[in-house]
């Protein structure tokens, strides 16, 4: 890396963290699941989430992040390859992969002098990746049961980030919350009574099209069609989880700031991918390409200023966002974009365009303003304006007044599938 990059890449940093011997800490915590609308500071006024609110108000967040899906039910396992490979969709090894020389998110940083630390689920994630932390903790060696799973994870953590030590630490803490089975410790879910949550402006009894995969593991949660007494039941479970989860963030924060290392640690709270959990669209699951897939990504610390960008952000961005905030170099062959330039305040964005897909049956692809889904196999498609119609209501695709938005869409995706090596021979 260039003194020129070097200065560019620390700048707004305070001068504790100029230093070429101090960096600052790293906590990574990626939750299981969770919807990128789920923390109160940001306008969902049913959820409480203390912790993550304390960190959205003092640091930056993203609204617009979106992994790039995969082509298997789970998507939660190529999204977090994605993260930790900081490669494209059809460019992550498989689950059992060995990497070779290709870079990882823990050795890049153990390679700068991070000591590491995962705690988390074993399955669902990039195996190789989660064993190449120095230190590897799964979820089922931690013992408890499903209700404790987020005390455990922060248990952990706080040991680890407790140790006295000469290096900077990278924690990865990814809980299997608040995935399905949705439980949590009782008073979290007294917290919430389903009777009071409110349903979704865009709920749904059914989807009204065959998208391709209807009848998928997660739709199967919740009998057909869908009623508005089971959504809620499904919702309060949920924001229960994420309600627990972020007590036990909290306790991590707290200990943190107890130490004396807070003021130095970057803190990145985010998701593998939202879902549509309380019928939206009809639907419960991750298997699809509307606004509720998108994931929360908030990052609080040193030389963070507060405030939001609405930037296109995709999953494998992190690996390169990292490495940036913590002065670490950025392998060559990582895809994803580095994304501190819009956190500083230089740029507003690094990529006019974010890609989706899902299995052969679905791809998306969105700009500034308006979302195109397709569904090769249907065949149709829809087009929305995600600026004027978050909740996506007025499929757009067939006005006359939005033809040429189409074209221009259906081109991009075109292209967007060869740039990537889409595996899927037909094209928009």
């Amino acid at each position: 890396m260039t003194n020129i990059r070097r200065r560019d890449l620390l700048a707004g940093f305070p001068a504790l963290l100029r230093s070429a011997t101090v960096r600052p800490n790293v906590l990574l915590i990626n939750a299981d699941d969770q919807r990128f609308d789920t923390i109160r500071a940001l306008g969902n006024r049913e959820i409480f989430t203390p912790a993550l609110d304390g960190l959205a108000n003092r640091g930056f967040h993203f609204t617009n992040l979106y992994s790039q899906g995969g082509l298997v039910g789970a998507m939660c396992l190529p999204s977090r390859t994605m993260l930790m490979t900081g490669r494209t969709v059809f460019r992550i090894p498989n689950p059992k992969e060995q990497p070779g020389d290709r870079p990882l998110l823990p050795k890049t940083m153990e390679a700068a002098g991070y000591a590491t630390l995962h705690v988390g689920k074993r399955g669902n994630t990039y195996g190789p990746a989660s064993l190449a932390f120095q230190k590897c903790l799964f979820s089922e060696q931690l013992g408890g049961d499903r209700v404790s799973q987020s005390r455990l994870h922060a248990d952990a953590v706080i040991e680890f980030a407790s140790q006295k030590r000469d290096a900077p630490f990278f924690a990865y803490m990814a809980p299997p919350v608040p995935h399905d089975p949705r439980v949590a410790e009782e008073r979290f879910m007294k917290m919430y009574d389903p009777a009071r949550i409110a349903l979704p402006r865009n709920f749904m009894p059914e989807h009204p099209f065959d998208n391709g995969d209807l009848r998928i593991r997660d739709e199967m949660l919740a009998p057909f069609p869908r009623t508005p007494g089971e959504m809620r039941k499904h919702l309060a479970e949920y924001y229960a989880c994420i309600s627990c989860l972020d007590h036990h963030i909290g306790r991590v924060l707290d200990s943190l700031r107890a130490n004396g290392q807070l003021d130095n640690t970057m803190v990145v709270f985010t998701s593998d991918q939202g879902l549509a959990v309380g019928g939206r669209h009809g639907l419960m699951g991750k298997q699809n390409m509307y606004e509720h897939f998108k994931a929360p990504f908030v990052i609080a610390g040193p030389g963070v200023r507060r405030g939001k960008s609405d930037a296109l952000v995709q999953m494998h961005d992190m690996f390169p966002t990292i490495c940036s905030m913590a002065g670490v170099a950025i392998p060559a062959p990582v895809e994803g974009k580095d994304l501190m330039p819009v956190v500083r305040g230089s740029a507003k964005s690094v990529r006019g365009h974010a890609f989706g897909c899902y299995k052969d049956v679905q791809r998306m692809v969105r700009d500034s303003r308006h979302k195109l889904i397709w569904y090769p196999k249907v065949p149709r498609f829809q087009l929305f304006d995600v600026v004027k119609d978050p909740w996506e209501l007025n499929d757009l695709s067939g006005s006359a007044a939005h033809a040429s938005t189409v074209a221009s869409l259906r081109a991009e995706l075109a292209r967007q599938m060869d740039s990537l090596n889409d595996v899927m021979k037909e094209r928009p």
